[in-house]
This record gives C-alpha cells, structure tokens and sequence, in this order.
C-alpha cells in the first residue's frame, strides 16, 4: 500500500489525494524546521503534499499532551485525547488522528506546520517499553518479530530507540527498568 493510502487508512478513511494536495500547496510549507530525531518525521513534497507525516505510540497521558500542543496551534471541536480530523487555521492544515493502541496513543498527524512539529519535539515524548505493551511476551521466545508486535517494534519503538543517544537510552531504562531478558532482547533486535 503507498504512503498516502497508508496515511489516508491510518487518517480513519479514503481521503483522496487530490483533496491532501489541496490542503498542503507547497507555497504554505515556509522554511523547514530545526527537527528532532524523534517522533520521526517524512516529508511528503514528492507526492505533491507540501507537508511532514509523523506516526508515534505514546502513552494516553502524552496522547493529552500532543492534543494540547495541536490545539495550541488548531482549534479543535474537542481536547479529547482519543480523536481526529483535519484542521486549518492561519494558512496551516493538520490532518490527524490519535487513537486508543497497544495500551497507549496510537498517533498519526500531518501536518506543514513547523512550529506544531517543533512543539511535539519539545515534549521529548517516548513510547512505552515492550515489557510494558507486550506484558505477556516473553523475550526469550520471540526469534523474529510476527504481526502486532513487529508492526509496533518496526513503526513505532525502533524510530524512538534508534533516535535516542546513549544518555537517553539510560534515561528510558531507569524509568521504565528492564528484565535481563528483555534487556538482551534489546541488544540483539535493537543493537
């Protein structure tokens, strides 16, 4: 599936791209931002959608966070965590959804506004560790990542993991520690 079929999946239905060319002419972009490495972003111009995409997993309190800063910058029929559509405003669009996932905030935005994408990146946001997600997985039995699992190891923790310096990586693992397991799991998927 291409990337703005996925985006319009992922944006809860077939929004034509015609109508995503539309809300994004390149002359609304402006300059690019200074962007973190994380929530990881793609620049959709060679699609003729002047805009980034960035898909993330957060937890439901960060979910509130991310809605806040959209807000901030959109209006928005609701400050509900769990919702999306497009919005516009000041010559800028959004199109976005977060959604209840993996125990968390499912989020997909796109959106040519760089200063709402300089704000995600000031909210440092991390996605839940596996051991959290995944409770019952055992790492030791895993071999190769099948289904939700990858989708979420691939999508949604490697973009964060491989972002994150060494200081970071030692942040995350004293906040949400780790079993030896998974700590080995983690070195051998995530190296």
């Amino acid at each position: 599936m291409g990337l703005l079929k996925r985006m319009a999946a992922a944006l809860g239905g077939a929004k034509p791209i015609d109508e995503m060319v539309k809300a994004y002419p390149e002359d609304a972009l402006g300059g690019a931002g200074s962007f973190s490495g994380y929530p990881e972003k793609s620049f959709l111009g060679d699609k003729g959608v002047f805009a980034y995409r960035m898909e993330f997993m957060v937890s439901e309190q960060d979910g509130a966070r991310v809605v806040e800063a959209i807000a901030s910058d959109f209006e928005l029929a609701s400050r509900a965590t769990f919702q999306e559509g497009p919005a516009s405003g000041g010559g800028k669009s959004i199109h976005f959804s977060l959604r209840p996932e993996f125990g968390g905030a499912l989020v997909v935005i796109v959106t040519n506004s760089v200063r709402l994408i300089e704000k995600i990146d000031a909210l440092r946001l991390q996605p839940p560790p596996p051991w959290i997600v995944f409770p019952a997985a055992d790492p030791s039995t895993l071999g190769s990542l099948q289904g939700s699992l990858e989708y979420w190891w691939d999508w949604l923790f490697l973009p964060f993991w491989n972002a994150a310096d060494a200081a970071a990586k030692a942040s995350y693992l004293e906040k949400f520690p780790a079993s030896a397991e998974w700590m080995e799991f983690l070195e051998t998927h995530a190296p």
